[in-house]
């Protein structure tokens, strides 16, 4: 009887395991599907999830970088029109195909995420004092995740720095002439990109 109850318990113990690990998978499928895919580029599928967190992690940059090119390239209104922009997909359940405007604006989205796939392939390095700097920024959002910097932040703050390497390789100046001349540089950049690189959209 002891041996008999032993192995009913046992059998018991691994079931439960079993139906704990079935909930574990169905509450990680469930949460998937809760994503919704916008685009791919390459071998890269972006969704809603990946621009919400683009979301916070230009706005970390932002509050960092007062003369950030990859802002000043986006312009003022990017964030709160990338945000009102998020808010109307997730109300929106069947395809996009007929909301014109959001398509044209997840279009320019996708551009942009041409460049910072196109920077990931670069050899763009952050130095240590870089990282020292962001991590603790007075009154900006932060930018840490398990107490190291998110590797999320990390691109794009890479893509600031490619931007300035290339297009401000003697250091920043303040002039708009200077400004709108590297504006007009980093556009060309990512309409060159935009025809080099791959996409598709499931909108």
């Amino acid at each position: 009887m002891i041996t008999l109850k032993k192995r009913k318990s046992g059998i018991l113990k691994s079931a439960l395991q079993s139906s704990f690990v079935f909930l574990i998978l169905l509450s990680s499928a469930s949460a998937e599907l809760k994503d919704r895919f916008l685009f791919r580029i390459s071998d890269s599928v972006v969704g809603v999830h990946d621009l919400e967190q683009a979301h916070k992690d230009l706005r970390a940059l932002s509050c960092r970088f007062s003369d950030s090119l990859l802002i000043s390239y986006l312009t003022p209104e990017y964030l709160p029109k990338l945000k009102s922009s998020l808010d109307q997909i997730s109300k929106l359940s069947g395809p996009l195909a007929s909301e014109n405007q959001l398509l044209i604006f997840l279009s320019s989205i996708r551009q942009n995420w041409k460049l910072l796939v196109y920077v990931d392939g670069q050899e763009v390095g952050l130095s240590g004092e870089l990282e020292k700097l962001v991590q603790n920024y007075p009154g900006c959002p932060s930018v840490m995740f398990n107490k190291k910097i998110r590797d999320s932040f990390k691109r794009w703050l890479r893509v600031e720095i490619y931007l300035r390497s290339r297009f401000a390789p003697m250091g920043m100046q303040s002039g708009g002439e200077w400004r709108s001349k590297r504006m007009q540089s980093i556009s060309q950049l990512v309409e060159s990109l935009d025809k080099q690189l791959s996409h598709e959209n499931f909108w």
